[in-house]
């Protein structure tokens, strides 16, 4: 019996010392190398959050490191799970990297993302999940469809889009009052312009009953909830990767999948039965690309790849401005000012006197910053390279290495932007963007070659939306709503954002 009884204390002891090792075996790496490292908070390395996110947080973990050495380092040796990971301290090294020695970095994390189910077909063909020539030829074929003159083509969809808004407003003010979830009026939007943009349909989102939830909207909801914790949960396998084939790890629901290929179908098949003939949207662009010879998972691969930043992560800076333009009244009226003194007599506006106007730009730019929708960028080092980590010191990152971005702290930081948690738009006049993206600490779609598909998409969603609310109602503030809300990526409004919509006399 006393012998069973050590043989087993024999084999737990023996495994939680192969665990111990396992975990803690590059827990040194950083130290051989000459690079300052934040020592891992626990075995799970720098980042506990990752693994237990109900009880911390990623960003907090980030934030609690990047405090600690910022003022003294331009980088740090951290470990996300039990890999090494260099955390950037430095706006100008983040710089370098993404921009400047983009060669050296050209594959994300999110590229180890795939392959894992081979029903998992769409997030595949993403370029955001891409590496290598395949993240070359999928992006050269998405930003064709994207480009400046294509959406002034396609801006009478927007405008379109910006019309219904308002009368969803209108029948929601005459049903339910003044105060209006604006969380759920800004996906409205978004799932709008999206659904008519992408699959030239309408969604239903502004067209149907207040309140009212259609197919589009929902599954585009639960799809980018799934998507997202997708991220948290494929960082979680980081140490074990095994495990993703073992279980046979989707970024995308099967569910969702088999919606969009369906609702991608459909419409290409009425496109080319002659409905909206002529017509310059993202179908077109897509049917373009088939006619070269891409399949319909090519297709739907691409119109999801634009969908995802289109609806989530440009609703979520819509509701956010809009609270922080119903807490600052005086940046509301100025902003309103501009913005009728834009419109013509008929009260229309074209698309390059939207991006022409310089309040605007500033606010949507200061909201950005503020949300941070996607709060950190990992990058992959793909060739050998020497970074200068200053104080004569360098180190040589080797094929591999995962380097991390915080866009989030830097946008936080009050040694970059004085006062960071106050909305302040007079801090981005006078083309004040371009030099904070150029110094590396203006990141709100990233930088360089990768930075984001669906910039220009979102920045025109938003000012849309903005333009005919503001030329409408005056947005007033019924109840605070703390920052609290934590996806693992950032930090966002906590509750229902219920602000009260008052109609201008005209």
């Amino acid at each position: 019996m006393l012998t069973a009884i050590a043989l087993v204390l024999c084999f737990v002891h023996v495994t939680f010392a192969g665990v111990y090792f396992y975990l803690t075996w590059y827990h040194r790496y950083w130290d051989k190398r000459g690079v300052v490292t934040a020592k891992p908070l626990t075995l799970l390395g720098t980042y506990p959050g990752i693994l237990v996110n109900k009880s911390r947080s990623l960003i907090l973990d980030v934030q609690e490191i990047y405090n600690k050495y910022k003022d003294k380092h331009r980088a740090v040796g951290t470990f996300i799970t039990r890999q090494p990971q260099l955390l950037i301290l430095d706006p100008a090294l983040a710089h370098e990297i993404l921009v400047d020695k983009f060669s050296h970095f050209r594959d994300t994390i999110t590229s180890s993302f795939t392959g894992h189910n081979a029903d998992d077909k769409f997030v595949a063909r993403s370029p955001f999940f891409s590496a290598g020539e395949d993240w070359k030829r999928r992006r050269t074929e998405n930003v064709g469809g994207l480009t400046p003159n294509r959406l002034k083509l396609a801006f009478t969809i927007w405008e379109q889009s910006g019309r219904k808004l308002v009368e969803y407003i209108e029948r929601a003010r005459r049903q339910k009052g003044d105060v209006i979830e604006t969380r759920d009026l800004s996906y409205r939007f978004t799932a709008d312009v999206m659904a008519d943009f992408i699959w030239g349909i309408d969604a239903g989102s502004l067209s149907g009953d207040v309140g009212e939830l259609g197919a589009f909207q929902k599954t585009s909801t639960d799809w980018t909830v799934f998507a997202f914790s997708s991220m948290i949960r494929f960082n979680k396998t980081l140490v074990a990767p095994i495990m993703r084939k073992l279980f046979k790890m989707r970024f995308f629901t099967k569910a969702s999948d088999e919606f969009f290929l369906r609702l991608t179908k459909d419409a290409i098949k009425l496109r080319q039965g002659g409905s909206g003939e002529g017509r310059t949207d993202y179908l077109s662009h897509l049917l373009q690309l088939q006619e070269r010879g891409n399949t319909i998972h090519d297709s739907v691969g691409h119109a999801l790849t634009v969908h995802l930043d289109g609806y989530e992560t440009s609703g979520a800076v819509l509701y956010h401005m809009l609270y922080s333009l119903s807490e600052h009244r005086e940046e509301q009226e100025k902003l309103r000012s501009e913005i009728l003194d834009a419109l013509d007599a008929n009260a229309n506006i074209s698309y390059e006197q939207l991006n022409a106007l310089p309040y605007l730009d500033q606010c949507v730019n200061e909201s950005l910053r503020l949300t941070t929708p996607i709060g950190f960028f990992m990058r992959i080092c793909t060739k050998p390279i020497q970074l200068d980590l200053g104080k004569d010191k360098t180190v040589d990152l080797e094929p591999g290495t995962t380097v991390m971005v915080p866009a989030f702290q830097y946008h936080h930081d009050d040694g970059i932007y004085p006062e960071a948690s106050e909305f302040k738009p007079d801090r981005f006049e006078n083309g004040a963007a371009s030099a904070f993206n150029k110094r590396g600490c203006f990141l709100p779609f990233g930088d360089g070659p990768r930075i984001c598909l669906g910039m220009r998409v979102g920045q025109l969603s938003v000012k849309t939306a903005i333009l005919h609310i503001l030329s409408n109602y005056l947005v007033e503030q019924t109840k605070k709503v703390p920052m609290g809300a934590d996806t693992g990526l950032g930090i966002f409004l906590n509750g229902d954002v219920e602000l009260k919509y008052t109609k201008l006399r005209k």
